[in-house]
């Protein structure tokens, strides 16, 4: 973890306040809250996650009260994939309490709290992943409340335990909006590439593909991310790490794993960010395309 100093430990290691601008200025270090710092070189190295985590951790400690993180603060914390990492942190207090004034990129939230709807992790307190998944559907856009909704397997939830929840806040802001995150859940996605994929596909007008659907190979099985059956064609999302790194024997299987899916008849087309996310038209036209190619053989 990436060390977060205070202005008070900084002059304890004998760096004055002229040296500290100093430092700032030539981008040594950088300042990630009032009163806190951390070496610029080391948050580089983090990823946009990780920073973002470091401003919340700045936040906390610099609070007399440490915060309760929601919304997608909340999600960061509890460790959800999410689709775009907060620009801003988000905190929630009980009507009349507050935990700190005046931050800039800060969004102080009031809502009734019970306590156990807290959680801590690793230091940072948040709501729970009931509570937040809730919160995240009835106030963020919709895709980016799905992403989360369809990771509620990771805190043991499902969607009746969702719905049930919800009737808590009848009456309330988004309480739609939050049922309809819900009916378009599904915890078979396995990523956030995989859920952009599936809400793409469900707004195409193509036929609805089965999800992780198994494919016996000739050295064992697989599942694929998108798969329709009859046309025997499959949809495959790649991150765009997926083998930025990866050893040779990843990618060799991973190389196996396709051949031997074509083997047994089945074309597979793989998709990414870039193809979801910028040109979603193009690729319901590929996709649409090779469905038309299969008809015409059967």
């Amino acid at each position: 973890m990436t060390d977060l100093l205070s202005l008070a430990q900084l002059h304890d290691t004998g760096l004055s306040g002229h040296e500290i601008r100093r430092r700032i200025r030539a981008g040594e270090l950088q300042r990630i809250h009032p009163g806190y710092f951390a070496a610029s070189a080391a948050v580089r190295r983090l990823r946009p996650e990780e920073q973002a985590l470091l401003r919340h951790r700045a936040l906390s400690r610099a609070a007399s009260v440490p915060p309760v993180f929601c919304l997608a603060s909340a999600a960061l914390v509890l460790g959800l994939d999410l689709r775009r990492v907060p620009a801003r942190l988000h905190t929630l207090s009980r009507p009349g309490q507050g935990t700190h004034n005046g931050y800039a990129g800060v969004v102080r939230h009031q809502e009734r709290l019970p306590e156990t709807d807290i959680v801590t992790m690793d230091g940072l307190r948040a709501t729970t992943g009931d509570r937040t998944l809730l919160y995240c559907a009835r106030l963020l856009p919709f895709t980016d409340a799905v992403v989360l909704a369809d990771q509620a397997l990771r805190f043991g939830l499902t969607r009746t335990r969702l719905e049930e929840r919800l009737t808590e806040w009848a009456g309330r802001r988004g309480v739609r909006r939050a049922q309809r995150v819900l009916d378009a859940m599904d915890v078979r996605s396995e990523s956030v590439g995989e859920t952009l994929t599936r809400l793409m596909l469900a707004e195409s007008g193509l036929p609805a593909p089965e999800l992780q659907w198994v494919i016996v190979g000739r050295t064992g099985t697989y599942r694929a991310d998108f798969a329709w059956p009859e046309h025997r064609l499959v949809l495959e999302f790649d991150g765009e790490s997926t083998y930025d790194g990866a050893p040779a024997t990843v990618i060799r299987n991973e190389r196996r794993r396709e051949v031997e899916i074509q083997e047994a008849g089945w074309t597979v087309i793989r998709v990414g960010w870039h193809d979801v996310v910028r040109l979603p038209a193009m690729t319901v036209d590929r996709i649409e395309a090779a469905l038309r190619r299969s008809a015409a053989t059967r």
